[in-house]
């Protein structure tokens, strides 16, 4: 019963319904910004339904952005619920922790609610963040932990770390250097400059990875066609293979039901790639 009740709380919360092209939903919201001074030495966000968004900056201080989100086609009533939207930012140790959930018997619940963060911090700081139905957008930062569900990631200039678990959450990288370990499900993935040590971990997608390092690039697929492009692909080791597949090298040469293995002279880097039922194409960008 209590799965039950969490799957219609769900469908409450997000809204779905039928609208006339006449109807306008009303927009209820309120602004809470918070700042956090000294003695963080992280930030972790556990959102549900939330926008979230992280940005580093050459900042001292944490600045953090809570902004509940209520829509219905009565103003009266998207102001009303509004309460049921809970939201915290608080110090827990050295660790700043932001939360928000919903809170009401469901048939209390009349309008779409959802909930926006917005966080300015110190880019040196850890942040790690889990996100169940909603976007999350971070840049300039360190490292990054991030766990989305049912939601969608974008991650720009982490210099570090990325660690990314997905589900039915499409993914874009730009400019991922240090180490970059994905595990994603039903999910796609777009990397742009990947100047990462990466490991992926991935089924049932597609995943479209442009490199701009050496790697090495290590992928373990189900089902999931990998297209990569480098600048110069005479010059890696090529590891690859894919049953039920093609393998489809940047001369043209095409292979099905056997592996292949290249190993140059002096190789620039490895490129090491497993799927199943589905293609490896090797490009140059």
């Amino acid at each position: 019963m209590k799965i039950l009740h969490y799957i219609a709380m769900s469908l409450v919360l997000l809204g779905t319904c039928d609208l006339t092209a006449q109807e306008v939903m009303q927009k209820a919201s309120r602004s809470d910004e918070r700042s956090f001074g000294k003695g963080i030495s992280g930030v972790s966000v556990y959102g549900e339904k939330a926008s979230i968004t992280v940005r580093g900056a050459a900042v001292s201080d944490v600045k953090v952005l809570l902004r509940p989100v209520s829509r219905n086609r009565t103003g009266e009533l998207a102001i009303a619920d509004l309460k049921y939207i809970h939201y915290s930012a608080e110090k827990e140790g050295d660790i700043l922790v932001i939360r928000n959930s919903f809170r009401g018997k469901l048939e209390q619940i009349t309008s779409n609610l959802s909930m926006e963060i917005e966080i300015i911090m110190p880019s040196s700081l850890p942040v790690s963040i889990t996100n169940l139905y909603g976007p999350v957008e971070a840049g300039n930062l360190a490292s990054i932990t991030a766990n989305v569900s049912f939601g969608s990631l974008r991650l720009k200039d982490i210099s570090s770390a990325a660690r990314i678990t997905a589900r039915y959450s499409d993914m874009e990288l730009t400019s991922v250097r240090g180490r970059a370990d994905i595990k994603a499900e039903k999910s796609d993935i777009l990397t742009t400059a990947l100047g990462a040590t990466t490991v992926i971990n991935c089924s049932y997608g597609t995943a479209n990875l442009e490199m701009s390092g050496s790697g090495p690039l290590i992928v373990k697929g189900y089902r999931t066609t990998v297209n990569i492009s480098v600048d110069e692909p005479g010059r890696f080791q090529y590891s690859l293979k894919a049953p039920q597949g093609r393998i489809i090298m940047s001369d043209g040469k095409q292979y099905r039901n056997q592996p292949v293995e290249v190993t140059p002279q002096s190789p620039a880097g490895l490129i090491d790639v497993t799927t199943s039922y589905c293609d490896i194409t090797i490009a140059k960008k």
